[in-house]
């Protein structure tokens, strides 16, 4: 189980008993990929005398992920976590976040204080820096009328889980590790190739520190075969070659071409092809290195171009 630094805590905690398999030795939990929002409800109603009260915050470094862990007694709130801008619970001013992106937690229907007695048990107002690989700073919004929150300042948007642990009565939020696999033009082929049509669904696209992505959502279980590589007649366009395991016409959502005017990745468009293959030509502003990476549930394929 990695290390784990207590912030925020004024109270003598119990011990953290985290998932079978969540320290940074083998069987250790997968990064996260998914970026929507998450949500949860509490584990106890709004009228308990005993309400979720906040009692600390701890991190810890996994091998693929960083964790955050936020320890309750009374039972868990309610919870909402997604990308956004940290704002002031009194005043509804945005607060700055060190970082690339600002993950922000709001948790609903819990305290930072005992209810009972009025004592705080968490201060709020520390702001810590871990220095984790992802996880570069926390920061609270403050609470009012039993909502808290917290801005995780991160090194890059990358995917996020949460998840509700008991033993004590927990919430811990994981963010990813940027890919540590290198960039380069060499062609890059794989993918399952058991989907019986290719469906791309949607494109999208966003700027992170050094490269810009584009995703390419598949409306299928499985990949198709994946190529991509640098087209040889046109030197600056990346060819991504979608191939399906039949010759079903594949189909393509959403306008072709799909403008993007990002600092490389310029544009998308696609050919259709009788024989079950797609094929999508991303234009950059200059050749450079592109890394790949096959994600599921939901199929899609991460083009990362680099600046």
């Amino acid at each position: 189980m990695p290390k784990l630094r207590t912030l925020f805590a004024l109270l003598v905690l119990a011990p953290v008993f985290a998932l079978p398999g969540t320290g940074a030795a083998a069987g250790d939990l997968p990064a996260p990929t998914s970026v929507t929002p998450q949500t949860g409800t509490a584990t106890v109603p709004p009228w308990d005398p005993h309400p979720p009260t906040l009692v600390g915050v701890r991190t810890g470094r996994h091998e693929h992920y960083d964790r955050t862990v936020f320890d309750f007694t009374g039972g868990t709130p309610g919870y909402r976590v997604e990308y956004g801008s940290l704002v002031s619970q009194a005043t509804g001013t945005t607060l700055p976040v060190d970082g690339a992106a600002t993950l922000v937690v709001v948790f609903d229907g819990a305290y930072p204080y005992d209810v009972a007695t009025g004592a705080s048990t968490v201060d709020l107002g520390t702001v810590h820096n871990p220095r984790l690989p992802t996880l570069r700073q926390i920061r609270s919004g403050g609470a009012v009328e039993g909502k808290i929150s917290f801005g995780l300042g991160l090194a890059d948007r990358v995917g996020f889980r949460v998840l509700r642990l008991t033993n004590p009565p927990r919430i811990a939020v994981d963010v990813a590790h940027q890919p540590t696999q290198p960039f380069t033009t060499e062609r890059f082929r794989g993918g399952a190739g058991t989907a019986s049509q290719v469906r791309i669904t949607s494109v999208r696209t966003g700027a992170h520190p050094g490269y810009d992505r584009v995703v390419f959502d598949l409306g299928t279980a499985t990949a198709p075969l994946i190529s991509v590589a640098y087209a040889v007649a046109a030197p600056t366009t990346i060819h991504v070659g979608f191939t399906a395991a039949t010759t079903q016409p594949g189909a393509v959502a959403g306008p072709n071409p799909v403008p993007i005017g990002l600092t490389q990745a310029r544009s998308v468009s696609f050919a259709v092809y009788d024989n079950g293959t797609v094929s999508a030509f991303v234009t950059t502003h200059h050749r450079t290195g592109y890394r790949v990476m096959l994600l599921t549930n939901p199929t899609r394929v991460v083009v990362d171009v680099a600046y």
